[in-house]
């Protein structure tokens, strides 16, 4: 039970984690033709028009990878913490699964070495007494 209880507690708190950290989607304010040095009045290449849509498109795709590189980055940061208690806890119930399983086979091997030196001391004095 205990061992099914870490797991869904770190799926639990990751789920928690990325949903407070999401945030609204923020609108670029639209710029001016002034700040491109484009004229409304008059007539461009289409071969003009689409390089000018390509540049666009490389500059947006970029944009968005580094802010979705950096969202990412701060989303790891926040969640470090966290993530290492839940590392160690783990680490610390693995060690404890491994000691109560070594004091089991102690046990064990102790229980039947002892019944073993028990039963031929007693079967040895059996046989000493015929």
């Amino acid at each position: 039970m205990r061992l099914k209880t870490l797991p869904l507690m770190c799926l639990f708190l990751l789920l928690t984690t990325q949903t407070n950290f999401a945030q609204s989607r923020t609108e670029s304010e639209p710029t001016s033709e002034a700040e491109y040095g484009i004229d409304l009045a008059r007539n461009y290449k289409g071969s003009e028009v689409a390089q000018l849509i390509q540049i666009v498109e490389q500059e947006a795709q970029a944009e968005i990878d580094r802010a979705f590189d950096e969202g990412y980055k701060q989303g790891l940061l926040a969640s470090a913490p966290d993530a290492e208690y839940w590392r160690v806890k783990a680490k610390g119930y693995e060690t404890e699964i491994t000691r109560l399983k070594r004091d089991k086979w102690l046990l064990a091997l102790g229980g039947f070495g002892a019944g073993f030196l028990f039963g031929g001391g007693f079967g040895f004095s059996i046989r000493l007494g015929n």
